[in-house]
C-alpha cells in the first residue's frame, strides 16, 4: 500500500513540472514550414520569425510587416504571450509540439482552423 501510494505522489508530481523551461526556447527561429488543416501556405517563410529571451520576452515578426512583442511564459505544453504593443492586453496560447536543440513546432488555431508553424533556431 505505501509502494502504491508513493508511486502516486511520484506520477502526480511528475505531471505537475514544467515540460519546458525558458532556456530550451530562448534563441531566434525562423519559419521553415506553415500549413493550415494540412496543406502548405504560399507566404514568404523568411519574414517569420521568432527572438524569446531568458528574461522572459519575445518579438515575432510575419508577413505584411506585422509585429509583435511583449512578455511569454511556458506552461505544460503550452507557450503563452502577450502582445504589450497593441491594447487591450491579450493573452494568447499555442501548443508546442516539439521543441528540441534545432526544431521548435507550433499548433495553434486561426479562425477556427489548425495551423502549424515549424521553426529552426538561427545559429
Amino acid at each position: 500500500m505505501k509502494r502504491l501510494l508513493m508511486a502516486s505522489i511520484l506520477v502526480l508530481g511528475c505531471l505537475a513540472c514544467d515540460k519546458y523551461a525558458t532556456a530550451d526556447i530562448a534563441g531566434t527561429w525562423e519559419a521553415i514550414e506553415l500549413t493550415e488543416v494540412g496543406d502548405s501556405l504560399e507566404v514568404d517563410l523568411a519574414s517569420i520569425a521568432f527572438r524569446f529571451s531568458e528574461e522572459g520576452q519575445y518579438h515575432f515578426s510575419s508577413t505584411l510587416e506585422y509585429e509583435e512583442a511583449g512578455t511569454f511564459r511556458l506552461d505544460g505544453p503550452y507557450l503563452f504571450s502577450t502582445d504589450t504593443l497593441k491594447l487591450p492586453l491579450r493573452e494568447k496560447a499555442v501548443e508546442i509540439i516539439q521543441l528540441n536543440s534545432d526544431t521548435l513546432a507550433l499548433r495553434m488555431k486561426e479562425m477556427g482552423k489548425e495551423r502549424r508553424l515549424v521553426l529552426r533556431r538561427k545559429g
